[in-house]
């Protein structure tokens, strides 16, 4: 997606995607979820988004770091392909990507009393419903554990007098730990 795209959709301009080397440790990071998903009997529905998003963290958690901002260019392909598997295990009978959908329902609640921007949102939906192909718990327990150790971090960062905390790296984290507790299981 183009900056102009970006800025049509925002509202402003965003500057233009700059991914840089350090990046690239989404590579690796990829690999290690791969084989541990396959390793706990995951589908190729529950691989595509869980692997991407392990592919794109870095890049993420950095520029949520340094601008304050999870680019549309690496949200937005991420909820697509998300939503597509949660879409295929929805086909199937399987109801636990609703448990997904509330989660990126309960995002958005927080984002509209002020507690998180929208990228946080598309963020945050697009790691629900991609852990929701693992089962229910794995959305919930991504989503507390996000809220948990973004909440500690804040705190911290409130006695050291900031007033603002990045939420992606938090979400990502999050998202992690709930996707490893459902493989662990």
């Amino acid at each position: 997606m183009t900056a102009t795209a970006e800025a049509s959709i925002g509202g402003r301009t965003a500057p233009p995607l700059e991914l840089r080397p350090i990046d690239a440790l989404g590579l690796p990071l990829a690999a290690v979820a791969v084989w541990a998903l396959l390793g706990a009997g995951a589908d190729a529905v529950a691989l595509l988004p869980l692997v991407a998003a392990a592919a794109a963290a870095p890049a993420l958690a950095r520029i949520d770091q340094a601008e304050r901002r999870l680019p549309n260019a690496l949200t937005l392909p991420l909820l697509a392909l998300a939503t597509a598997a949660a879409a295929v295990r929805l086909a199937t009978g399987d109801l636990s990507p609703l448990v997904g959908l509330a989660c990126g329902a309960a995002l958005l609640g927080m984002a509209a009393v002020g507690g998180m921007g929208m990228g946080d949102v598309k963020l945050g939906a697009a790691l629900a419903l991609a852990a929701s192909t693992l089962g229910w718990l794995a959305p919930v327990a991504g989503l507390v554990a996000a809220i948990m150790l973004g909440g500690v971090a804040g705190g911290v960062l409130l006695a050291l007098g900031r007033r603002s905390l990045a939420f992606g790296p938090w979400l990502l984290t999050g998202a992690a730990v709930g996707v490893a507790l459902v493989a662990a299981v």
